[in-house]
């Protein structure tokens, strides 16, 4: 005959057959395994005076087997505060402990426990019943004060782990002991029937609480089951008020589909008010939308990973935060390097994520010793990994300040801020690399002109000393030779220091630049090249007032650039030729127009022109304008390409602001 105790043996020693399997080498796993097996045995006495009612005899078996549940669960509770302690010790230091398994089995051998009616046959529950009911909460409540008191010297894992005994102590003793006092006052059996799948669920929860690779905090399983036992009540204390109602005015049939319905709609909308009113999602969002903020920020790498490891230690209450990133066949960063190739790594890389805790308590896999040890040699409390083919990023963070391990909910936090810290230093690596690229490709187009303007005063310096043995008396032509070294060798210094500007990646500084003698110097550079491909150069400066606020290096890169685009696109443009900067006074700041007489852009392109990748030219990568606007955007300006239009060139237009941003 099958029976609620019967199903619950099953699971009890299903359950201890999974703790077994989980990690046979570890004491805690041992422990609940056989405690489950003493469950199921509990369990198989109840299901025997299930079928057999009128045999009492079974039901004072159960009562004694129940009776040293207090004693496996101090012995589990002594195993967390030290696993390495011998049972013989153990047992020891039970003291009074005993006094309960012996009281009871005092009671159950009395005649005042239990007896059958003579006339109904009904069990007659005595005053020994109800004493055994009283002290077994009570000895329940003492083990879990006394865990409590214990708790308070222990940190990390350990007092997590008492915290979820107490917890599970206190639910399995107040539900147990209440059914069973429900079924003897109201003389129903239904209660009894239904404790031992209770007592079994909350057993298997806390066996798996403190099992699982997932560590849980047992004040969020509390925080998570009331919240899921209000929205439950007030969902179905609403669906049933809307279908009172509705039964009223509307079919019965539409009545009740109407109410689910808005039962469902219920659900929704107060499900997040009451994450927020249990501060559950409250951390969580905070350090997302902070993550997030730091992402859309226009950061170098090396500032940008400053500003994610504040954030991190801050999060965490941690003392250090680290950002490895694969390079050359090594995880490196914040003072870590490992290489790739290291078992360890590679098992790191399949599971995610590891922390002591997880290590500790899952399967023994092959190098998972020695990814402990690294972790622990680092001091490190947890690191996460990057996801895909290889391992090419990881975050690692210190044990926290409190010395509680990182739960499960915050490893699932930190997974989601890997996913976005690694897309954003990707992503702000990947455009410094570009605009590097594109201004070395911008020194390239310059070469032509730079030889130009060096060989000039090369030529002038060489006439001059092969005339100086001849003329070297004359004080005149010395004087005059002097003068012209210094001015010639001052001139090609300046050239180069250009050339060196703009080929280093810098961080961008906004200072008063006048725009005009900025674009001549640009045009200076650009004169030769536009010389030997027939462009001509135009300016219409109708700008009174031409100081701007910005970094003058930076937008003399983003006017070279769209001056040799220009210059490229008129290559083969027949007819006249020019490249014409205009600038004008707006009440946004100051415009610079750079137009030319070239092909013009397709509608196609004009779209997505400043997107990367964007390009009508034969070579090249398309990142030019993206780069443009980039920089500009990072010095508070803007560019925008005039439409399209029949028999016209292209047209920039530059809006430069005049002042700080500040002001």
């Amino acid at each position: 005959m099958l029976s609620t105790a019967l199903t619950g043996a099953v699971l009890a020693s299903a359950i201890g057959t999974a703790a077994l399997w989980v990690n046979p080498n570890r004491t805690m796993n041992r422990a609940l395994a056989m405690l489950s097996l003493y469950v199921a045995a509990w369990l198989l006495c109840l299901h025997a005076f299930f079928v057999e009612p009128e045999n009492l005899v079974w039901l004072g078996a159960a009562w004694i087997a129940a009776g040293f549940f207090p004693l496996t669960i101090w012995l589990v509770r002594d195993i967390v505060l030290d696993p390495a302690q011998r049972l013989r010790d153990r047992l020891r230091h039970l003291r009074y402990w005993w006094l309960f398994p012996l009281g009871v089995i005092a009671l159950v051998s009395s005649p005042f426990f239990v007896a059958l009616s003579p006339t109904t046959g009904r069990v007659l529950y005595g005053e020994a019943y109800y004493a055994v009911v009283f002290a077994g909460f009570l000895t329940h409540l003492c083990l879990a004060v006394t865990t409590s008191r214990k708790m308070l010297g222990q940190s990390g894992a350990r007092r997590l782990e008492l915290q979820l005994i107490i917890l599970g102590t206190i639910l399995g003793a107040v539900v147990a002991y209440g059914l069973l006092g429900l079924a003897a006052f109201l003389h129903d059996r239904a209660w009894e029937r239904l404790m031992p799948i209770a007592v079994i669920g909350l057993f298997g929860g806390m066996v798996w609480s403190l099992l699982t690779t997932r560590l849980l905090d047992a004040q969020h399983i509390i925080t998570i089951g009331l919240e899921k036992l209000v929205l439950v009540a007030g969902v179905s204390l609403f669906v049933w008020g809307t279908h009172q109602i509705g039964g009223q005015f509307i079919p019965d049939w539409l009545a009740f589909s109407t109410s689910i319905a808005l039962g469902l709609w219920f659900a929704a909308e107060v499900r997040p008010w009451l994450q927020e009113l249990s501060r559950r999602r409250t951390a969580a969002e905070k350090v997302r939308k902070a993550a997030f903020e730091i992402a859309r920020k226009d950061l170098r790498p090396e500032a940008m990973e400053t500003e994610f490891l504040k954030l991190l230690t801050g999060w965490a209450n941690c003392e250090r935060a680290v950002i490895l990133m694969a390079s050359q066949g090594r995880l490196s960063g914040g003072g870590v390097e490992w290489t790739l190739d290291q078992p360890e790594l590679k098992l790191l890389h399949n599971i995610r994520w590891a922390s002591p805790e997880r290590l500790e308590r899952q399967r023994p896999r092959v190098h998972g010793k020695k990814l402990a040890e690294l972790l622990n040699k680092e001091g490190l409390g947890v690191i996460v990994a990057s996801g895909g083919p290889s391992l090419s990023f990881a975050i690692a963070l210190s044990v926290p300040r409190s010395r509680h391990p990182y739960t499960y909910i915050e490893v699932g936090q930190l997974l989601a801020l890997e996913t976005t810290i690694e897309a954003a230093l990707s992503h702000a690596h990947y455009l410094m690399k570009a605009q590097h690229a594109e201004q070395l490709a911008t020194v390239g187009l310059l070469g032509a002109s730079i030889a130009h303007e060096i060989r000039n005063p090369l030529v002038s310096i060489k006439t001059f000393v092969q005339l100086l043995p001849k003329h070297y008396q004359e004080a005149a032509f010395r004087e005059k030779f002097f003068r012209l070294i210094s001015d010639e060798v001052g001139r090609m210094d300046r050239l180069t220091e250009q050339l060196l500007d703009l080929s280093a990646p810098r961080v961008f500084l906004s200072q008063p630049t006048p725009l005009h003698a900025l674009l001549n110097g640009c045009i200076a550079l650009v004169g030769a090249k536009a010389d030997d491909k027939g462009v001509k150069i135009v300016t219409n400066f109708q700008a009174q007032k031409d100081e701007v606020h910005t970094d003058p290096n930076a937008i003399k890169q983003v006017v070279l650039n769209l001056t040799f685009n220009a210059i490229q696109a008129l290559e083969q443009q027949p007819g006249e030729r020019w490249v014409k900067f205009t600038s004008r006074e707006m009440p946004a700041g100051m415009e610079l127009t750079i137009s030319d007489s070239g092909p013009g852009i397709s509608q196609e392109v004009w779209s997505r022109l400043f997107q990367p990748f964007q390009s009508s030219k034969s070579s090249g990568f398309g990142l030019g304008l993206a780069i443009c606007k980039d920089i500009l955007s990072s010095l508070h300006a803007s560019i925008t390409a005039d439409p399209p239009s029949p028999g016209r060139g292209a047209t920039f237009r530059i809006v430069l602001p005049c002042q700080p941003p500040s002001a």
